[in-house]
């Protein structure tokens, strides 16, 4: 009766210890499975040798644009211009990734280059200070800041993209008629059909200066009137 007993308390606590055994194993796998390892970190991180290449630091940064640079420059004086240019790289979409056209943004600094004593367009990190940016008049009388997105537009058939100009240079300036594959269609006598919009010559000329309206005009070409 006794071993009886005994064996049945012996039971009793092998079921309580397989028990408490089911739910470390339930509780591991809920936090575990199909989950990425949480990072640590053994021994402590040495964090001098980490400096940020950016406008305002003027400090050696982490990256070497040219040969200057690797000289440190003194605090906010201009480098010496560079001899040898590193870390060379394209923008395709497999080297380097194609630059967004909702992101890239282009901008003017008011600075001379070639006079300014402390910025070098070579050594951006050595800046030292933020340059001004140049401002510019929009038809409210509004001064903006001279910074914003290109105005690009795509040719889906060529597959590039172009610019919408602002100006034109009227002497640089041609008027060309394209095929589909982008290129240049010939007419009759076997020329290309591209002409400069403007030349000196009355006869080749696209455009004439008004003098009177201050503007520049198209010649108009008029057919005769047809018959209904």
């Amino acid at each position: 009766m006794e071993n009886y007993k005994a064996l049945t308390t012996h039971i009793d606590e092998l079921l309580k210890r397989i028990e408490i055994l089911e739910n470390k194993i339930k509780d591991t796998s809920t936090n575990t499975e199909q989950k990425d390892p949480t990072p640590y970190t053994i021994g402590s991180i040495n964090k001098n040798p980490i400096r940020i290449s950016d406008i305002g630091t003027n400090s050696d940064g982490s990256i070497a644009w040219n040969d200057s640079e690797l000289s440190i420059p003194a605090k906010y004086v201009k480098p010496v211009d560079p001899k040898k240019g590193y870390n060379k790289h394209f923008h395709t979409r497999y080297a380097g990734g194609a630059l967004d056209i909702n992101a890239l943004e282009i901008v003017e600094y008011d600075i001379d280059w070639e006079n300014s004593s402390s910025h070098s367009k070579h050594s951006q990190q050595f800046f030292g200070t933020n340059p001004l940016i140049k401002k510019m008049q929009n038809t409210n009388n509004e001064n903006v800041d001279k910074i914003g997105n290109i105005a690009f537009v795509f040719d889906a058939d060529s597959a590039k993209w172009g610019t919408s100009a602002f100006e034109i240079d009227i002497e640089k300036c041609y008027l060309v008629k394209k095929d589909i594959n982008g290129v240049i269609e010939l007419d009759e006598n076997g020329n290309e059909k591209k002409a400069l919009l403007y030349s000196t010559d009355s006869t080749k000329t696209n455009v004439v200066w008004d003098k009177d309206a201050q503007c520049f005009r198209f010649y108009a070409t008029y057919a005769e009137t047809p018959t209904p």
